[in-house]
Formats: structure tokens, C-alpha cells, sequence
């Protein structure tokens, strides 16, 4: 689910000097001065399938990079450990990051490739009208426990409870301990989708938030012109067939959209 994707970058981007975990799968790494090293976390986003990448972002990147006449060299590696040897010098790019103060510290980071927007779900008789944050004042929220909801969280009128996993979330919302869930556009009703689940939900057709899903270079190997010239790339790819051919190969074409954002 998304909340444990975005959870994973959160807690990743926080701990990036602390010590790694998990191990690296390398894969394909010829000796070449254009080679270019690709973390992937292995989410629905950026995966290697028989050593070939898979997912929105991660053939996203792969497009673009050999439009720079780069040759990408996936690996697979845990969140953490990639945004640590991203710092240290030791991997060029990371392909699904969340951008926050500290790592455009340490990385250049491209314009999102995708938004991920933060939508309330309620059960089916329990729906309410929902156009600005003091439409929720009142009802109990379940949120995921590591998110960040600026524009709720600074309501002190907004009721957030937060809950460890999107089981125990999604539990206490259909026994009615909570009035709505705050979940993501994309991953989660992306699952959800997949498990039936939605039938007994309805979504809100307003969101309450946004969270920019982008790609992390390394200033040791990539100049901000190198950026420029990524994102100008991505402007160009996301107005041709092929980008709407990768949603549909990727099942997201119905989940990638813009979200009228809740107001004051």
C-alpha cells in the first residue's frame, strides 16, 4: 500500500546517515564511463523484473537516461541504504524519493514525475460533504502513524489518529472507531482496487494534501544543467504516446490524475 511506500521513503530520508540493513542486488554493471548506478526499492513504483526495470518511475528513468546517452545500471536496494550511498558517493541516482529540506542538502532533485495526493475514504453510509478543512472538524481521522499532513495538522480542530498499519487503520474504520482514513491516490487505491476492498468505501472527491514523487541525483556525478536537462525530458516524454502507454502497462491510468485540494 502507499502508506507503507511513502512510510519507508519518510523514515529512509530521516536516517540517511544511519547504518544500512538490508543487502544490494546489483545488476548489470558494465565498466563504462556513462554507466550511470540506479537504486530501485523494489516498491510498485521502481522494481527489476528478470533483471529488467519495471514500474512507473523506475521506466521513466530508463527512458530518459538513454535520451542523455547514459546507460543505467539497476539496483536493487532498501530505501535507507540507498539514500546513505547516495551521500557517501557510492550510487548516482535514487528513483523514488520524497524531496525534503535535507536531502536537497546532499542531492539535486528533479520535478516530480508523479503527485501523490492524500484522500479521505469513508464507509458507504457513513459519506459527508468535504470542500474545506472544517468539514472535518468534529469526526475522529485515522492517519498512518510517520505521514505528514501540514494543512491538517496545523487545525488544531482536525482529529487525527494514527495508526501503525493500513490494516489496523482500515479495521477501525469499518467497526466505526473512526469516521474516515486518510489514504494515497495512487498505491492504495491501487491495492485496495486489487482486494475488493473498495466496494464497502467511498472516496471523497476532494483531497487533503499532495506529496511530490521524484528522482535524486548525485552531486558528485550529475550538474544542476544535468537536471535541467532531466526535467525538460520528463516535460517532453509525459506529452507523448509512450507516457500514456506506460500508465496503461502500469494499470495507473485512472489513478494518475490532479485532486481539487481541500481549502481553508
Amino acid at each position: 500500500m502507499m502508506s507503507k511506500l511513502l512510510s519507508s521513503i519518510f523514515v529512509a530520508t530521516a536516517l540517511i546517515l544511519a547504518t544500512a540493513n538490508g543487502q544490494a542486488q546489483i545488476i548489470n554493471n558494465p565498466a563504462s564511463a556513462s554507466v550511470v548506478k540506479v537504486a530501485a526499492p523494489g516498491n510498485l513504483f521502481a522494481l527489476l523484473e528478470k533483471s529488467r526495470p519495471a514500474g512507473l518511475m523506475l521506466e521513466t528513468v530508463d527512458v530518459l537516461l538513454k535520451q542523455m546517452g547514459k546507460t543505467p545500471s539497476y539496483i536493487t536496494m532498501p530505501m535507507g541504504d540507498s539514500l546513505k550511498k547516495l551521500q557517501e558517493g557510492k550510487l548516482d541516482m535514487v528513483s523514488v524519493v520524497v524531496p525534503d529540506s535535507r536531502l536537497k542538502e546532499i542531492a539535486w532533485i528533479s520535478d516530480p514525475i508523479i503527485n501523490e495526493y492524500n484522500l479521505v475514504m469513508t464507509p458507504r453510509d457513513r459519506v459527508f460533504p468535504l470542500s474545506r478543512v472544517s468539514d472535518l472538524y468534529g469526526k475522529q481521522i485515522g492517519a498512518r502513524v510517520g505521514y505528514q499532513y501540514p494543512q491538517l495538522e496545523s487545525d488544531n480542530s482536525v482529529k487525527l489518529v494514527r495508526y501503525r498499519s493500513d490494516g489496523e487503520m482500515i479495521r477501525a474504520l469499518l467497526f466505526g472507531q473512526i469516521d474516515a482514513a486518510l489514504i494515497s491516490a495512487i498505491s492504495d487505491i491501487f491495492t485496495f482496487r486489487t482486494e475488493g476492498i473498495l466496494d464497502r468505501f467511498v472516496i471523497l472527491k476532494t483531497a487533503v494534501g499532495t506529496v511530490p514523487i521524484s528522482v535524486a541525483f548525485a552531486k558528485n556525478r550529475f550538474s544542476q544543467e544535468d537536471v535541467v536537462s532531466f526535467n525538460q525530458a520528463l516535460a517532453q516524454f509525459k506529452q507523448q504516446p509512450e507516457w500514456t502507454n506506460l500508465l496503461d502497462r502500469n494499470a495507473l491510468v485512472s489513478l494518475i490524475k490532479d485532486w481539487p485540494l481541500i481549502t481553508q
